[in-house]
């Protein structure tokens, strides 16, 4: 029986250090659906995510953002909260950066394949980025 246990928890540990896979690593944004079909990074935005250590940071477009985030076996991660810089911008791009915020905030699972990273949130909306 203690054999079968330190072969479990061996499952566990391994498990845990695949969901750090995002750690060290930085995207740009690349587009978005939130049910309505892909929609491509407006033109001459740059939005981007990195993850370092338990920080996320990067920019919607339009405002800068930073904060935490943990990740769980299975890909699972929660994000927040998140202090955001408030500037304005033209209305398309601060909608771009709305929906960005809204899935990176809201993101319970993560992708990672490739060249690629998706968020996704628990109503099927996601934000692709690849590799800068």
């Amino acid at each position: 029986m203690v054999g079968l246990v330190a072969v479990v928890g061996l499952g566990l540990v391994a498990c845990g250090n695949t969901a750090s896979n995002i750690d060290e690593t930085s995207w740009n944004f690349a587009g978005y659906d939130v049910g309505d079909g892909p929609v491509n990074v407006i033109g001459d935005t740059e939005p981007t995510i990195a993850f370092q250590s338990d920080q996320v940071s990067g920019s919607d477009g339009c405002n800068n953002f930073t904060g935490t985030y943990e990740t769980d076996a299975g890909n699972k991660i929660t994000v927040g909260p998140l202090a955001v810089t408030q500037r304005a911008c033209e209305p398309p791009v601060m909608e771009q950066a709305d929906v960005i915020l809204s899935i990176v905030s809201d993101a319970f699972l993560y992708e990672k394949k490739e060249g690629e990273f998706f968020l996704r949130t628990e109503d099927a909306q996601f934000a692709k980025y690849v590799e800068p």
